[in-house]
């Protein structure tokens, strides 16, 4: 991009391209502030670009010296937000730089503007040591956390207790590798929206995260990677999803977690490939009788390599869903589809 492409932007694209390139946080556009007088006003007065409050291993070793400097940076994220609603982005690696001042921002001023964190995103790649100790510093109410994304995350077993998130609407779980009911206390009674999942295998303690979520209306499951080991045995009773609309189904999910699912109102059903192009018909279609309306099964050609049966599957599926409207499909899925689609009259196939 020449100079002279850069004069003719207006200040707001301008801002639009920093802020793509300031993820997770505005430290990364320090250097911007010595290339022009125009950058250097474009940074310090577009809002958007300092909602981000980010903690994470570039921040540590920014600041490793200069600890002080860390309080004004993070005063200046607020001021320069005004008004706007932020992010509170927490990430923990293994490097040496977690330096004992961090944890002591939490007791600064900062946290005037609690009434503005509207979302947290925490990926914790340490020990639940440091989950209990960044806790324990936390407020006790995040009154207006709305979505809360959590990856490699352990629940502390000792007494902890997440902040309170009375609107928390929208969660995402990846990778969750220890849970400890009393540590969310009644959080996700009111999330309606959950992302959950896994690279490979689940764990046996899945069903019981799901169960917090009562009244869940749009589910994600997901499986990233193939993987033949099943969720654990569990004497689980059925997970009741009542309220549940959308299912979108991922990967290969274990069956011993699939047959537990009981969604009465499920209108739309979403199964896709994971990278290894395997997909969850055959669980589906065996042990999870949906009712729902709308099939959505817009799977690549190479589904079809791994899966032999996939045609024979979805069409038990279909025939299973006594209140299916339509039928979503690729092009070359078509043929196939259209044979056992000929039983069902009253199904729109919807070909893409």
């Amino acid at each position: 991009m020449t100079v002279a492409e850069i004069s003719h932007m207006t200040d707001d694209l301008l801002s639009e391209i920093f802020y793509h390139l300031c993820d997770p946080g505005p430290l990364s556009l320090r250097h911007l502030l010595f290339v022009s007088r125009r950058f250097y006003s474009v940074v310090m007065n577009s809002a958007h670009l300092w909602t981000t409050i980010s903690f994470d291993p570039f921040f540590f070793y920014h600041f490793r010296l200069w600890h002080e400097q860390s309080h004004i940076f993070v005063e200046q994220c607020l001021l320069r937000s005004g008004s706007l609603e932020l992010c509170l982005y927490i990430e923990i690696g293994y490097h040496p730089y977690l330096p004992h001042h961090f944890l002591e921002i939490f007791w600064r001023p900062e946290w005037r503007a609690l009434q503005r964190y509207t979302s947290m995103i925490w990926i914790n790649r340490n020990t639940s040591t440091t989950i209990q100790e960044i806790v324990a510093l936390l407020p006790k109410s995040l009154p207006s956390l709305q979505y809360m994304s959590l990856s490699f995350f352990d629940d502390p077993i000792d007494g902890s207790q997440f902040p309170n998130c009375p609107v928390l609407e929208r969660v995402e779980m990846l990778y969750y590798r220890q849970h400890c009911s009393p540590f969310w206390g009644t959080n996700f009674l009111h999330v309606t929206t959950l992302y959950f999942g896994y690279t490979t295998s689940w764990a046996y303690y899945d069903a019981t995260v799901l169960s917090q979520f009562p009244v869940l209306h749009d589910l994600t499951l997901l499986t990233e990677h193939y993987s033949e080991s099943p969720l654990s045995t569990d004497p689980h009773p059925p997970i009741n999803f009542n309220r549940l609309q959308i299912l979108r189904a991922r990967g290969s999910l274990p069956w011993s977690l699939v047959c537990k699912l009981v969604a009465p109102a499920l209108k739309e059903l979403h199964i896709k490939a994971n990278v290894h192009h395997v997909t969850s018909i055959c669980e589906l279609q065996d042990l999870f009788e949906p009712h729902c309306q709308h099939i959505y099964a817009l799977l690549p050609i190479s589904v079809s390599r791994w899966e032999t049966d996939w045609a024979t599957n979805l069409s038990i599926l279909v025939q299973k869903c006594t209140r299916i409207k339509s039928l979503h499909i690729y092009k070359w899925m078509e043929e196939e589809c259209k044979e056992f689609m000929s039983r069902h009259n009253d199904v729109v196939l919807h070909v893409q």
